[in-house]
């Protein structure tokens, strides 16, 4: 936001989405069609292996946003990230549009209860 603010550029009103929290994943990634209606331009390339790749990496686009993690019941965010670089990335097959990963979760304690099918997250 500061280097938006520095360069008198607008800030792009913030986006409700729905997430997956992948602790396996060292990168977060947000869909392009988010990334395109934030108005975002890529500002580097991240190498991404996945199971999918075979050990061979892919190249994707990356991004800085700041990500914000809402309580259900409330509006104001918990929990408000510095920035950080995403990789764009096609989820929305998925039924999410964004993927939060490793380097937003090292901010939070996060807590997952398997036999009551519940998690909890702390910052």
């Amino acid at each position: 936001m500061k280097a938006l603010q520095d360069a008198n550029l607008p800030i792009p009103p913030a986006q409700t989405i729905r997430a997956l929290i992948d602790t396996g994943a060292s990168i977060s990634a947000v869909d392009p069609s988010i990334l395109s209606a934030l108005g975002l331009q890529q500002t580097g390339e991240a190498d991404i292996h996945t199971p999918s790749t075979a050990g061979t990496a892919v190249r994707t686009p990356t991004y800085d946003v700041m990500i914000g993690i809402y309580a259900a019941r409330q509006n104001d965010p918990h929990f408000v990230s510095d920035t950080v670089q995403v990789t764009g990335s096609d989820l929305s097959r998925f039924g999410f549009s964004a993927l939060i990963g490793t380097d937003i979760l090292k901010e939070c304690i996060f807590h997952y209860n398997g036999v009551a099918g519940l998690f909890t997250i702390a910052y």
